[in-house]
């Protein structure tokens, strides 16, 4: 028989396994202020070069933000003149006391939330994603290494990489935490060719916390 055990949280009863006394238990969500979600599609984005921004995400306020999930995909709309790689990198940014400029802005206040009984976003992040070219960079410091990597090649008219993340967490593992001036860029890894235009697509899934 299972084995029950007082205490925690208002004297709730823990109820474990009788051989293992392995605990049962529930997974849920961490307690946070805000689950939110935003995602968008680039103008006809061309001319890109190798390192220019495509994607911005930056932490504005003083709560802490928990990134679940960043995804990418592209699809191609004008043919390049030869076959063409497209690769994306994402990247940290550290000192990000100036927000890129540009775009399109993908956040908007009260709008995404995972539930509509949250409360609106306080750390109100900048969020964008280029329009027809790359985003003009702020003041940021960006990683050396990227911390996620995506690979793509477009042959034709059509040619698309379906939407797929760059940036992960399950929920046993560590989530990247971005404090106040932190935060997210994603780059053009190989330089656009001439004439091919494509329509990026981003999301992206975080959680506002006041404590981690």
């Amino acid at each position: 028989m299972a084995i029950q055990l007082i205490g925690g949280n208002s004297s709730a009863i823990l109820e474990t396994d009788a051989t293992f006394l392995a605990a049962r238990v529930t997974i849920r969500p961490q307690q946070v202020i805000n689950w939110q979600s935003n995602a968008a599609v680039s103008g006809a984005l061309t001319g890109v070069a190798a390192a220019g921004a495509v994607f911005s995400f930056r932490n504005t306020g003083s709560n802490l933000i928990l990134v679940r999930r960043v995804a990418l995909g592209f699809v191609t709309t004008t043919a390049f003149t030869t076959a063409q790689g497209l690769t994306y990198n994402l990247f940290r940014a550290n000192g990000f006391t100036v927000s890129d400029s540009g775009g399109t802005v993908m956040y908007t206040a009260g709008a995404n939330k995972h539930r509509n009984s949250f409360t609106n976003i306080t750390s109100a992040p900048d969020i964008r994603i280029s329009a027809a070219a790359a985003l003009t960079a702020g003041t940021r410091t960006l990683e050396g290494q990227p911390m996620g990597v995506l690979n793509g090649s477009s042959t034709a008219v059509g040619t698309s990489m379906a939407i797929q993340n760059i940036f992960s967490h399950d929920p046993e593992d560590y989530p990247l935490v971005l404090a106040q001036n932190e935060g997210l860029v994603i780059t053009n890894g190989i330089a656009m060719g001439a004439v091919g235009v494509i329509n990026l697509q981003c999301l992206i899934e975080y959680a506002e916390v006041t404590s981690f």
